[in-house]
């Protein structure tokens, strides 16, 4: 093992993989480290091998798991380094900043199979899903918030005194949480009704509706800048593809305050009541912005994420002044906020065509679409 650190035989082995073409590299390379590993019997050798940076490029590298026996290789080398984790050695496969652990590549890509499909147990499922293990999720989005409120205070420390070494770490910071969520957007991915549930539920619940959405009208006090927010919006509808979260961000956004009912005595699967919210053709929606395609919208809320008023009313309807308030005498970066929010829901194809048609903004192409068919 001295030979093989003296020589820094595992740079070597990074280098290859970047140069390499053909998958049999790949192979060869994870089975080889897979076989290493298992057989370190030194706690130093262990040691010195993890405390090298390209054990965390090997865990985080892109492999083509399409194949399956790369994905088998990778496997058992994320097992092998597991199986010799302890109080020394996970340290220094983790990334810090300000005493706070920022990255774990191992966990990260580790959790990415625990809802593989080929394990696709429904009682497994159900478990990790349930009682105190489904906490992890909440505490993923708890994390999340913390790091969406750090680069809000970066960015306007940047406002005041510019400088290079800020403006590298709004950029390191945007990074780490496009990551993240390209992270939820892995686990989602496996297709499980209850994760994308518990995805949706914790993202509104303690991100979206009590911090990101109220923090965009100017009579909030909020921890959160109007433009951090409109950033964090277009990047979960853009990475985050769950149908529920795209369309009740979309309707919080544009729809009255009256068309969120609390529903006391809703609870699907045992949640906790829920808002829903409902459009009726009242004389306002007649004349007003909303369309006969209301009447088939659903729109399923946590009730104890909505931000209510002194008065107990929903602040919502607000939310559709303060964005219109943006595009017509808002700065450069709020009208390219707004702008980038509208866009962004346009491209959605989580959003259902109803809910684009409800609000108002439904591309020309499809109303005139819509309208031929109609005719038919």
């Amino acid at each position: 093992m001295q030979f093989f650190m003296e020589k820094q035989v595992l740079r070597e082995f990074v280098r290859i993989l970047k140069i390499s073409k053909t998958i049999t590299i790949s192979l060869q390379l994870l089975q080889t480290m897979s076989i290493i590993i298992q057989n370190l019997k030194n706690e130093h050798a262990i040691q010195s091998l993890f405390s090298n940076e390209h054990i965390n490029y090997l865990i985080s590298y892109s492999f083509d798991f399409r194949n399956e026996e790369l994905l088998s290789y990778y496997i058992s080398f994320l097992r092998a380094i597991s199986g010799n984790l302890n109080k020394s050695t996970i340290s220094l496969l983790v990334e810090t900043q300000n005493g706070e652990v920022v990255s774990f590549p191992l966990y990260v890509e580790a959790i990415r199979f625990a809802f593989h499909e080929e394990i696709g147990d429904d009682s497994v499922n159900r478990y990790v899903t349930s009682g105190p293990l489904a906490n992890y999720f909440s505490d993923l989005v708890t994390f999340f918030k913390k790091q969406c409120l750090y680069l809000n205070d970066l960015v306007v420390q940047a406002s005041v005194e510019p400088s290079q070494e800020l403006s590298s770490n709004v950029i390191s910071t945007v990074d780490e949480i496009e990551d993240n969520l390209y992270y939820f957007s892995d686990v989602i991915s496996a297709g499980i009704p209850d994760v994308d549930r518990l995805m949706t539920d914790n993202l509104l619940q303690y991100l979206v509706l009590p911090l990101l959405l109220p923090s965009l009208t100017a009579a909030s006090d909020t921890s959160i800048g109007a433009i951090t927010s409109m950033y964090l919006l277009c990047s979960i509808l853009r990475i985050v593809k769950i149908k529920d979260l795209a369309n009740t961000i979309a309707a919080a956004l544009f729809c009255p305050q009256q068309d969120f009912l609390p529903l006391h005595d809703a609870k699907a699967k045992g949640n906790a009541p829920s808002s829903k919210a409902q459009h009726p053709l009242s004389e306002e929606n007649r004349n007003g912005y909303m369309t006969e395609a209301t009447r088939n919208l659903r729109v399923t809320i946590p009730e104890d994420a909505i931000s209510l008023d002194g008065s107990g009313h929903c602040c919502l309807l607000s939310l559709r002044v303060a964005m219109l308030s943006y595009l017509s005498s808002g700065s450069d970066a709020q009208v390219l906020g707004a702008l980038l929010v509208l866009a962004t829901l346009l491209q959605t194809k989580e959003l259902d065509e109803l809910m684009l048609d409800a609000l108002g903004i439904l591309p020309q192409r499809k109303q005139h679409k819509k309208l031929l068919l109609a005719l038919f």
